[in-house]
């Protein structure tokens, strides 16, 4: 094999691993555009006596409801007590491409449950719009014991619910 030959191989070598390279840099920055982590947090400020008060607390949890959700959730529910430390549902939120999901919105409905009764007492759906922020949506009985806060203010009463990206 001459010199020559030589170089041009490590050159096409060279070029090839770029070209692998910047293929493999892409897809992960499209798996990146399409898959993010975030958080649902409640607190829950019903007090004794007030009308929805429930000694056990409240279990929010995810009840399958959803489009173009590949959820992992990090807990599949949560429970919070009156005064406690706030709970936490972390969502894993990843959409298929294929299935045109990148483009439209997609959700998933959680239940929140009351621990004394263990009835459904309200709904709620975390959503998000193609290239914007996660949102909830209070979907059932929102007025009577829940708020959406988005500016970190905690409301005295009711169960309290924010969504952020992790």
């Amino acid at each position: 094999m001459s010199m020559k030959s030589i170089l041009l191989a490590r050159k096409s070598m060279a070029k090839k691993s770029f070209v692998l390279f910047t293929l493999f840099f892409c897809l992960s920055i499209l798996g990146k555009a399409y898959s993010l982590n975030a958080v649902i947090e409640v607190k829950n400020r019903i007090a004794p006596g007030q009308t929805y008060y429930s000694k056990k607390g409240y279990t929010v949890k995810a009840s399958g409801h959803g489009r173009c959700m590949y959820g992992v959730y990090s807990h599949a529910s949560c429970t919070v007590v009156y005064r406690k430390d706030s709970c936490i549902l972390g969502i894993h939120y990843a959409a298929s491409a294929e299935k045109g999901c990148v483009v439209k919105e997609s959700w998933q409905d959680f239940e929140v449950i009351n621990n004394d009764t263990g009835h459904v007492i309200g709904k709620l759906r975390w959503k998000k719009k193609p290239w914007n922020w996660p949102d909830l949506e209070l979907t059932e009985n929102p007025g009577a014991f829940m708020v959406d806060i988005t500016n970190g203010h905690v409301k005295s009463g009711v169960l309290n619910f924010w969504t952020w990206l992790k």
